[in-house]
């Protein structure tokens, strides 16, 4: 199932460095079976830098706003324009958020075709800054009804959160926000991909997806296969960290397995892990070095603190590679354990303990897992009449609980109680949560 054109940017918050044109415009496609018999669709993903537009303020609404003018052409084999799309839209930045702050603006649009060989055109602009950025390339659409089982492109995504929206960025009840550079870094840990596959061999009753990575050719990583019931056509969103891999080069291949093991169709995918990515000094915004910050602050000491908050911006991210490979656990190997591992802490407190506008590290719930990893065992209490829902981390080894409720019943859970020193002891806690 593909999705109609519907124009809209998101912004989504990004701690690299413009690396491209005057506009950082980054491509990349995917081509996916078509509605009707003898058509395709291809969805085009881009990425544009905000910070590189320029902003008005608007005196009506005291939000600075930019202006985006996108034009894409597809040209047929014959040098025909098979289709096309433009349109201006204006680029609003909340009041009281900083202009220069670094976010990717991305967007897909979608075409309908018949199969065959095509070149896309796109070009983009900043009306108000008179910057343009442009970008071409060539791709082929599949037949995808052909009388073979076969898998259709993947698409890379920086996230996969549930969603009840029909936008451009939902597919099959998730939020997808492509990435078109197909990087991920320190703000982007977790590697999101979506895929089709079309089944023609209907002697098949299950079929398994697995994801399977490799690394100069060589298999790095292999994950265990999701099976389910068979269909015509099915559709597949997957997803690992990228935390405890080394920098490098990778490429992501899905394979459609039947009971016996036999592939039945397979896609790759190459990608790029850059966690540690030399980046410019200059080229460094104030958001990239207080992300730095963010990470560290749990595992620094107050005068360490001290000290970084001292620094200038070339010595905070000195700072940041002197402290990390100083508590490497094993310097003699490529890899640095304990960043790959707290990065994994990282990345999974943002995911599961962001509430509203709070971001996971910094709810208490994150701050524990960060500081003291993942317990050894919960107890769940869920809300009665008598009180609200709080719930008891376990840590065996140190003989550690620290103990989280919902005090105003908001669905924010907070640390009421531990017997940890330095934490929050309240022998009383039970009372702030009595109904």
């Amino acid at each position: 199932m593909r999705y109609s054109i519907k124009i809209g940017i998101v912004i989504f918050l990004s701690i690299g460095v413009s690396i491209a044109g005057e506009l950082g415009l980054i491509t990349d496609w995917a081509t996916f079976r078509g509605d009707s018999l003898g058509y395709s669709w291809v969805e085009i993903y881009t990425k544009l830098n905000r910070e590189n537009f320029k902003f008005l303020l608007d005196s009506t609404s005291s939000n600075y706003v930019g202006s985006l003018y996108v034009d894409i052409a597809i040209i047929d084999d014959f040098g025909k324009i098979a289709d096309s799309l433009s349109y201006q839209k204006p680029i609003i930045i909340p009041e009281n958020q900083p202009i220069s702050q670094q976010f990717k603006l991305l967007n897909v649009y979608t075409f309908h075709l018949p199969i065959g060989k095509y070149r896309a055109k796109i070009f983009t602009s900043d009306k108000i800054g008179r910057k343009s950025d442009s970008l071409s390339f060539d791709f082929d659409l599949k037949n995808y009804w052909a009388n073979e089982n076969l898998f259709s492109s993947i698409m890379l995504s920086y996230t996969a959160m549930p969603s009840k929206e029909n936008t451009n960025l939902d597919r099959m009840g998730y939020r997808m926000f492509p990435n078109p550079d197909g990087i991920y870094d320190l703000g982007s840990l977790t590697l999101y991909n979506y895929a089709e596959f079309y089944l023609r061999d209907t002697t098949v009753q299950k079929v398994g997806i697995v994801q399977k990575i490799y690394a100069d050719d060589t298999l790095f990583r292999s994950f265990e296969p999701e099976w389910r019931i068979s269909k015509k056509a099915d559709w597949f969103i997957g997803g690992f960290s990228v935390a405890g891999f080394p920098d490098g080069e990778y490429k992501l291949e899905l394979q459609l397995l039947d009971t016996s093991g036999n592939i039945l169709a397979r896609a790759d995918k190459n990608f790029i892990v850059a966690k540690h990515r030399q980046i410019a000094i200059a080229a460094l915004d104030t958001e990239l070095v207080d992300k730095y910050r963010d990470v560290l602050l749990y595992l620094m000491k107050p005068e360490q603190l001290r000290t970084f908050d001292k620094l200038s911006k070339e010595g905070k991210v000195n700072f940041w590679n002197k402290f990390w490979s100083d508590n490497d656990p094993n310097p003699d190997t490529k890899e640095n354990e304990f960043y790959d591992r707290y990065i994994a802490r990282w990345n999974y407190v943002n995911k599961t303990f962001t509430f509203g506008n709070t971001e996971g590290w910094k709810t208490d719930q994150g701050r524990i897992y960060l500081i003291y990893g993942p317990p050894d065992n919960i107890e769940h209490h869920s809300f009665q009449i008598s009180n609200n829902s709080w719930e008891i981390w376990h840590y065996f080894d140190k003989n550690y609980y620290f103990i989280f409720a919902d005090v105003l019943g908001l669905g924010t859970m907070k640390l009421v109680d531990s017997n940890v020193d330095g934490e929050v002891q309240d022998k009383y806690w039970r009372e702030k949560i009595s109904s």
